[in-house]
């Protein structure tokens, strides 16, 4: 038998094997077919969904914050003081 087409794992469910037996008994080389087809879609189907919830189970990477220049905090802050009331200053 063609190695691609031995089984993924050595000991293959009962249930999967009585499936395609019942498919093959039934149905013939075309419900094989189409078996195999809807397989593939399916294969396809749970393949994109596990790689989805892998990327949700991954941590996300967060961003370096940007370095903060002392320089513009100190200039920010001398341009926002408010200048010195000097008339209610009664002494």
């Amino acid at each position: 038998m063609d190695p691609r087409l031995q089984p993924q794992t050595p000991d293959v469910d009962p249930m999967v094997t009585t499936a395609v037996m019942n498919v093959r008994d039934r149905f013939g080389a075309e419900g094989l077919r189409d078996l195999m087809a809807l397989a593939q879609m399916e294969l396809r189907n749970v393949e994109a969904a596990e790689q989805r919830l892998a990327a949700l189970a991954e941590p996300a990477v967060a961003a370096e914050p940007e370095p903060v220049d002392s320089a513009d905090t100190q200039a920010w802050l001398a341009y926002t003081e408010a200048a010195p009331d000097h008339e209610d200053d009664r002494r």
